[in-house]
């Protein structure tokens, strides 16, 4: 690793030697000739003690006046010492860039608001809870990745800004492109399917974007989206598996590698999974969820629905995921494969913890089959230009699923809100920063 600083937590192994660290004052405390400061980097926590005597007398007064959270570069010696960590850094030498003595959130006893604490992300990330949170987000797409590409799959980049609209309504953005109108992807759906029609098997990590003007706790207009896409299958029941392992691949990587994250913020890691995950049908599904009360909201299962759904699921098959298969058409995308003579579709969610975490299904791949059902979700095949074309040049039978980076990191985690796991998140009231 090319060398930039001493970061915290290699400290033990440099004890007596100097050290470069850099960080910010999370505490000072003044016990009559000694000063000691907390300070904090993204890898950990140590103290820094102020000895008069042991270092020159303008240095301690420099010590005296810092503020808290302001950033700061010590040289000095690691030495063993009785406190938290176990160690101390002696200094030499200390650069201050001081802030302002008002923060605008409480780092320490941490009784901002969220809606505060994103307003100063960056201040709010260094704490050591928060960004244990971005951590355990980066291994769970790190853990994506390495898995798809051990099983001969291509990382792809396809367009943010397109002519098409994958799913069509009114849940999207438009954009003025020169003098066109284009919209921001709801999805890669689209453009995956294109490129796996040559590359075979596909993936991508990207941004997503959905008018949302719900104000939940699980909807963003901005998602982080892993998608994949695969040729040749001939029913659902290898995007199941696929995503199963996937999934138990990511678990496996949070639990070795993760475990330090899990423990700053006082949580276990998941579970490893039984597989296969247990199934049940749409209408099953339904069933439970009208014989529990819940009201629907046309043939969507609703929130309350899921959480139902998993207390069955945990109960009977002590599991915390369900497949929820052949959904019908009326909510499935234009592209959604139908069974022969039947208004059901090819497809599956993954409910998580009570919360849909995946979707996706086998796509319809016949050019003429696919222009009728444009048709009859109102849409004009004309307006699909070149994705649509390419269906009628051997376009071989495919299918994928995408999950949701930020539902599958705050469901692990088990927090209360998406915000919490999304860096600079975007709902219908924020833009910034």
């Amino acid at each position: 690793m090319v060398y930039i600083k001493d970061d915290i937590e290699s400290l033990d192994k440099k004890l007596g030697r100097e050290v470069r660290v850099c960080g910010w004052v999370l505490r000072q405390r003044i016990v009559g000739k000694i000063i000691f400061w907390r300070i904090v980097d993204s890898t950990g926590e140590t103290q820094v003690i102020f000895k008069r005597g042991e270092i020159p007398d303008d240095l301690f007064e420099k010590a005296k006046k810092v503020t808290l959270m302001s950033a700061v570069e010590i040289r000095g010696i690691v030495r063993p010492a009785k406190t938290k960590g176990g160690k101390e850094i002696v200094p030499k030498e200390v650069t201050i860039i001081p802030t302002d003595p008002i923060l605008p959130i409480d780092p320490l006893n941490r009784t901002s608001t969220l809606s505060q604490r994103l307003n100063y992300r960056s201040i709010d990330l260094r704490d050591p809870k928060i960004s244990s949170i971005f951590h355990i987000r980066s291994l769970i797409a790190q853990a994506f990745r390495e898995y798809l590409l051990s099983q001969g799959f291509v990382e792809i980049h396809t367009p943010a800004i397109s002519i098409y609209s994958a799913e069509g309504g009114a849940d999207v953005f438009e954009v003025k492109y020169f003098d066109k109108t284009a919209y921001l992807r709801q999805s890669p759906q689209l453009y995956k399917q294109l490129a796996v029609s040559g590359l075979e098997r596909v993936f991508e990590i990207g941004p997503a974007f959905r008018a949302e003007k719900h104000w939940t706790i699980r909807h963003l207009c901005e998602f982080t989206s892993m998608d994949i896409e695969v040729a040749w299958i001939n029913d659902i029941q290898p995007l199941l598996e696929l995503a199963e392992e996937t999934i138990k691949y990511i678990f496996e990587k949070l639990r070795s590698e993760g475990k330090k994250y899990f423990d700053i913020l006082e949580k276990e890691p998941p579970s490893m999974p039984t597989t296969p995950f247990p199934v049940m049908t749409w209408k099953e599904a339904i069933a439970i969820i009208k014989d529990r009360g819940i009201p629907m909201e046309g043939k969507d299962i609703p929130p309350a629905g899921e959480r139902v759904l998993y207390e069955y699921v945990k109960k009977r098959y002590d599991s915390e995921f369900l497949w929820i298969v052949d959904w019908p058409f009326e909510v499935r995308p234009f592209y959604a494969m139908k069974y022969p003579n039947s208004e059901t579709t090819q497809s599956m969610d993954l409910l998580y913890r009570g919360l849909e975490i995946l979707t996706g299904g086998k796509r319809e791949h016949r050019y003429e089959i696919l222009k009728k059902q444009m048709l009859q979700k109102k849409l004009r095949p004309d307006f699909f230009g070149y994705y649509l074309e390419a269906f009628k040049y051997g376009f071989p039978p495919h299918g994928g699923w995408a999950i949701g980076l930020d539902r599958l990191t705050m469901q692990v985690l088990q927090l209360d809100n998406i915000r919490e796991v999304v860096l600079f998140p975007r709902d219908p009231g924020r833009l910034e920063p």
